[in-house]
Formats: C-alpha cells, structure tokens, sequence
C-alpha cells in the first residue's frame, strides 16, 4: 500500500452530521482504490470498515482582475463504520445526550433557573 492514501479529514457540518451514522469521511490519494482506502484506514485507526463510497470532484476555476486559476481536483471517500467503532477525529455528542448532561446541571445549581426551550413553551402556555 502507498503511504500518503489519507490526505486529510474532510471536516464540514455534513460530515460531522453523518457521524452519527458511523460514517467519516476523508479527502484520499485521486489514485487510490476502495480497497486501499479501507485498508489504510483499519490499520491506521484500528477500526473495521463495512463500506465504501467515493467520489471525484473537479476542482471550480476561480477568476479575478489579475487572471484565472483554478483549485486543484480531489477525491472524496465516505466510509462507514462498524456499530461500536469511533475515529477520535470526529467525536460529537447526540444532542439527547447534550440535554440530559444540561438539565442534571441545571437541577444541580438551583431549580429556578430552566433552559431556553423549557421557558419558550411556559410563554405559549401564558398567551
């Protein structure tokens, strides 16, 4: 296997949603296969990949008053994971989890105060 398959972690609002579904994804090597990518992956994160998806994306080309240029083109892999494996690198709470780690913190410092969902409904219950 090459050494430089993973290039990056593809860090964005939609892939850290999807982590919720056991799926990470990563900027890889435009020459790599499925199957070096999740080899690549299971030895360097100790993790069992079920499958695979990619796909390649054309760099845009970009124009301003000194010329034109152009980002360079990559390859994006989605992978999903075995229930039970977790990468580090894209470690998020469930926001159940979240309103439950808040509302034993909340009882905790004193029982009048209350969370900004909680007093939006007692305002509509009043009207």
């Amino acid at each position: 296997m090459e050494k430089n398959i993973l290039k990056k972690a593809l860090i964005s609002e939609k892939s850290f949603q999807k982590t919720l579904e056991n799926k990470v994804s990563f900027i890889v090597d435009k020459k790599a296969s499925k199957f070096d990518i999740a080899g690549a992956v299971a030895d360097l994160f100790n993790v069992t990949v079920m499958d695979i998806n990619t796909a390649n994306f054309k760099g845009k080309i970009k124009k301003s008053r000194k010329g034109s240029g152009a980002r360079s083109d990559f390859k994006k892999a989605v992978l999903t994971l075995k229930k039970g494996d977790k990468i580090d690198l894209f470690e998020i709470e469930k926001d159940d989890q979240k309103k439950e780690d808040s509302k034993s913190k909340d009882k905790k410092e004193s029982a009048t105060t209350e969370s900004k969902d909680t007093t939006v409904k007692i305002r509509e219950k009043k009207k």
